[in-house]
């Protein structure tokens, strides 16, 4: 298929084509009108080398575990709850992706998420360009998104893009500060983001 998740394949896909692909084996791959992304090879791709998965570093594994952490607390008894990137989201018809993060209210059943009102990507050498251009343009469109957060796993930074009325609105965080996601009530420390982890 394809050598990481910066490129696509060359062969068309229908989505019967691609959601089998999807769930013959424990790779992953994104959607993207025909074309597929692959997220995770798999796991015989291990067997005598290694291979770079999306985000690659262990910045990015630790960045992701804290962020999931600290919302996990932080929704405590609300009716949102946050996804790993184990979780496939469909966005229309010919798109469907593993954000690295998504909350996701109300009740998710079946093996897609439904509805989801924050999308984070932590971002990497190899995905930035896709988490920065067509996927935040594909998030853009789904009107249950209200929040899209770009989190550095290479330099500490927090790109948060909240969807007022019909416009975007971009904030920065650094430290120091507190990270607010309004869509969920829920804010913390920019500092407990990055706690632990070396950059």
């Amino acid at each position: 298929m394809v050598a990481d998740r910066s490129q696509v394949s060359d062969i068309y896909m229908t989505v019967e084509q691609y959601l089998t692909l999807d769930e013959a084996t424990d790779a992953k791959y994104e959607f993207e009108n025909g074309y597929v992304f692959m997220v995770r090879p798999p796991s015989t791709a291990y067997d005598d080398q290694a291979v770079d998965m999306a985000g690659g570093s262990v910045a990015h594994a630790g960045v992701c575990a804290q962020l999931t952490y600290l919302l996990v607390g932080a929704l405590r008894g609300k009716p949102c709850r946050a996804y790993t990137s184990d979780a496939r989201m469909k966005l229309a018809e010919r798109q469907y992706y593993y954000p690295d993060i998504t909350v996701a209210c109300g009740q998710q059943t079946g093996s897609m998420l439904q509805n989801p009102t924050v999308v984070i990507e932590v971002l990497s050498p190899a995905t930035e360009k896709r988490d920065r251009g067509a996927k935040f343009k594909t998030y853009k469109t789904l009107p249950t998104v209200q929040e899209y957060m770009l989190v550095g796993s290479e330099k500490k930074t927090i790109e948060l893009y909240r969807r007022e009325g019909d416009f975007w609105r971009q904030y920065h965080y650094r430290e120091g500060d507190l990270v607010e996601l309004t869509s969920l009530g829920v804010r913390f420390p920019f500092d407990e983001v990055y706690y632990g982890i070396d950059l």
